[in-house]
């Protein structure tokens, strides 16, 4: 018999994923993954999904993905929010963390896989949790008695220092961040941090306030976000952004880099926003708006950088809150990030002394 506590309705940010399912795991138990695949499949700094109890409902109505010969995720074909992966070896599929909607959820437990493959600790220098760590394989493929093949894996970031690499996993999605120059401060925004507009706090940015550029203009602006609608759009409950002006995202000959080339497709997710996700391996890209057109938010799982998952070479990171944290369906767990993006800056204080 079915415990109605493990009863879950889930949605993506489009509704096309939306049904009942039945985890077969303590949902209080978050556990996330942090390596090289999972990180370009998702354009996150980890994936984190739940076992469930039978097979989904639908699931081929999804565009699947084949990480490895053992291991295929699915993604919606429409807003591009991985809902779905399946262990082919043992028949065991898995839900998307950030897809539930309904039912208790405050993680009590958070497990990190695969910490080595960030070089810098990526995520969990902000959310700290139990440490987990394999050489093996991916925290889903842990879950298969076959060793994965990793023939998909990604090839060594370039060696340029005037740019950084942003790749997908399925390499359909290749793009380049260059250091901040004389462009990089024309751009306006409407809003002066990185909130939506006039929400909650944020005011008119009547002086023009270029906030996305830090550290004496040498650095991007890099945050965290919960809101409804990058978690839905995504699959996964936090969303990394970097804020990078337009004429700092090129093609590998320098040329800008246009949304509709290559395996990126648009959802436009509310009138004027629009997101960008790889067709093929369903990667988070973008997020940008009519109202802000110059500046885009990249999102930062994509990024290889030889220093980590951080990229602090090339971005500065906010800690001073989680982006529409009161958006969570998990407030525990914000409370959480929050708590440790504070301890993170206050032991880079320490450092700098």
């Amino acid at each position: 018999m079915q415990n109605d506590e493990m009863k879950h309705r889930i949605a993506c940010l489009c509704g096309k994923a939306t049904q009942e399912v039945v985890l077969g795991a303590d949902p209080a138990v978050l556990n996330l993954c942090h390596c090289m695949a999972c990180r370009a499949i998702t354009g996150q700094l980890y994936s984190s999904y739940h076992l469930l109890q039978t097979r989904p409902l639908n699931i081929d109505r999804f565009c699947e993905y084949r990480q490895s010969a053992v291991t295929s995720r699915y993604f919606c074909r429409t807003c591009g929010a991985h809902v779905f992966a399946h262990l082919k070896h043992t028949g065991q599929y898995f839900v998307a963390a950030g897809l539930i909607v309904e039912g208790s959820r405050r993680t009590k437990t958070i497990w990190h896989w695969r910490m080595g493959d960030t070089q810098d600790g990526g995520l969990t220098s902000f959310l700290p949790g139990e440490s987990k760590e394999t050489v093996s394989a991916c925290w889903l493929e842990l879950r298969s008695n076959i060793q994965p093949s990793d023939s998909a894996e990604i090839s060594p970031a370039d060696d340029k220092s005037h740019s950084l690499r942003a790749r997908c996993h399925c390499g359909g999605v290749v793009f380049y961040i260059t250091l901040p120059d004389s462009t990089s401060i024309k751009p306006s925004s409407p809003w002066p941090d990185l909130l939506v507009p006039y929400y909650k706090g944020s005011s008119e940015n009547a002086q023009d306030v270029k906030w996305w550029l830090r550290d004496r203009n040498a650095r991007y602006l890099a945050g965290t976000c919960a809101c409804r609608s990058c978690r839905l759009a995504s699959g996964f409950p936090i969303q990394t952004w970097a804020f990078i002006p337009k004429s700092n995202i090129v093609n590998a000959s320098g040329s800008p880099l246009v949304f509709t080339e290559t395996t990126m497709q648009r959802y436009e997710s509310s009138p004027d926003i629009y997101r960008e996700f790889c067709n093929r391996c369903g990667a988070t890209i973008f997020w940008h708006c009519k109202e802000r057109p110059l500046v885009i938010d990249v999102s930062v799982g994509l990024l290889q950088s030889n220093s980590g998952t951080r990229a602090e070479e090339l971005l500065e990171w906010h800690t001073g809150r989680v982006s529409f944290a009161e958006m969570a369906e998990d407030p525990q767990l914000m409370q959480r990030l929050e708590s440790g993006l504070k301890e993170w800056s206050e032991k880079q204080k320490l450092c700098a002394k």
